[in-house]
Parts: C-alpha cells; sequence; structure tokens
C-alpha cells in the first residue's frame, strides 16, 4: 500500500486486511507548525466461486478421466482459476470416493472395474493471496455400466442316443462389446427342458436317449 499527495493506491495482489496508514503534514513556511493522522484502508478478498460440474458418464468396466477438469467453471475475482506453481488458487479433495481419484490438475480418474453409480465428489479452492477465501463444492461424477449382451446361438445338432454337449453358448455374447471372458459374468438357468444341463462354462449336455427336437434353453448372464 502506498501513499501518494492525495490518495492511497493498494497494489494488485495485496491480502485482503485492513491497514493503518500514519501520515504527517507540515506547513512548508512554517516546518514546525505539523500534524499528524492515521488513516484506515480495508483491502477485501476477491469472490471465489466453486461451480458444480456436469460429469460425462464414464465407463467403469474400462475407467478413464471422469472430469477433464473441475476447475473449467471455477473463478476467482470473475476470471478462470488455475493451479500449480504459478496458479492463483490451491485445489484440495475434501471428499473423493474409492475408485476415484481427484488428480493435482483438477481431472478426475475413475479406475477400471469401478461399480456403476452417482458418486459425490467434493473438493475446495482457496485464493493463495488469501488462503482463508475459500469455497467448497460437491460435483457427481457418473460411472457408467459396460453394455452386456447374451445373443441367441444357432443350434447345433445332437445326437440324443448317445447324448453329447453343445458349443459354449456364452461364445458369441459380449460384454463392454469385446466377447466375455466366461469369468467376468454369472452364468444362471432360467429355463432348461429336462434331459438338458446347462453347465457352469455354458455348455449344454443332452443326456442319451432324448427325444429328438429342438429344445429352447434360455439363460441370463450378469456382470
Amino acid at each position: 500500500i502506498t501513499l501518494s499527495v492525495s490518495n492511497v493506491i493498494v497494489a494488485a495482489g495485496t491480502p485482503a486486511l485492513t491497514y493503518s496508514l500514519v501520515h504527517h503534514i507540515s506547513v512548508l513556511v512554517n516546518p514546525t507548525n505539523c500534524d499528524t493522522a492515521t488513516v484506515s484502508v480495508t483491502v477485501t478478498a476477491p469472490v471465489i466461486d466453486a461451480v458444480t460440474d456436469t460429469a460425462t458418464p464414464t465407463n467403469g468396466y474400462t475407467g478413464g478421466t471422469a472430469v477433464t477438469n473441475v476447475l473449467a467453471n471455477d473463478t476467482l475475482n470473475g476470471a478462470p482459476v488455475t493451479v500449480g506453481a504459478t496458479g492463483n488458487v490451491t485445489l484440495t479433495p475434501v471428499t473423493v470416493p474409492a475408485g476415484l481419484t481427484m488428480n493435482a490438475d483438477g481431472t478426475v480418474t475413475v479406475a477400471a472395474g469401478t461399480p456403476a453409480g452417482n458418486y459425490n465428489v467434493t473438493y475446495q479452492i482457496c485464493d493463495k493471496v488469501n488462503p482463508t477465501n475459500c469455497d467448497t463444492v460437491t460435483s457427481i461424477v457418473v460411472v457408467s455400466a459396460p453394455a452386456i449382451d447374451a445373443v441367441n446361438d444357432t443350434p447345433t445338432p445332437v445326437n440324443g442316443t448317445p447324448g453329447g454337449s453343445t458349443p459354449s453358448v456364452l461364445a458369441n455374447d459380449t460384454l463392454n462389446g469385446s466377447p466375455l471372458v466366461p469369468t467376468d459374468v454369472t452364468l444362471t438357468p432360467t429355463s432348461v427342458p429336462a434331459g438338458l444341463t446347462l453347465n457352469p462354462d455354458g455348455t449344454v449336455t443332452v443326456a442319451p436317449n432324448t427325444p429328438a427336437g429342438t429344445y429352447p434353453v434360455v439363460y441370463t448372464i450378469c456382470e
């Protein structure tokens, strides 16, 4: 803070506080004719605003960056905030659920294998010049489930007299657009006709002496 002839100049970046300036005036022709006074100058902190973000759903199966940057819509004194050595704010994670990571640059990462759901991520930004000038906000990170698709199979004839097994019904099913790994899903028989058995590996066993016919086998797969 500088006291000029007619006013008080506050430099940019001055911390918020009430400052007391003592000034002395005297008459030039009578230097001993003087008076002293104190002026108080109150410097206010700029408005800091952490704004809730709207996140694009992130596939929890593969993981990835859920929020490009939570700071993108936050402001200090009406201008975008920045972090890092030359930034104007500090970023502090307050509440970050398991499976999510808030990075120093303001991005939020979702780990692969994170269950689908809405996750509340709370963080705080503080003015570097005025460390008590802070704002806290909660944003929702949406983690989506991968697409799972059980596909109808083309019947494979099995001789009913000796019996036998079909290929796995899981062979053409997909999880997240790729052929599924049987251990990544649970297989549940929904409707299996008498004489047939749906095995844990997805194959269907036909018992010996099963009458000829086309048998519908219904099953469910879950991630």
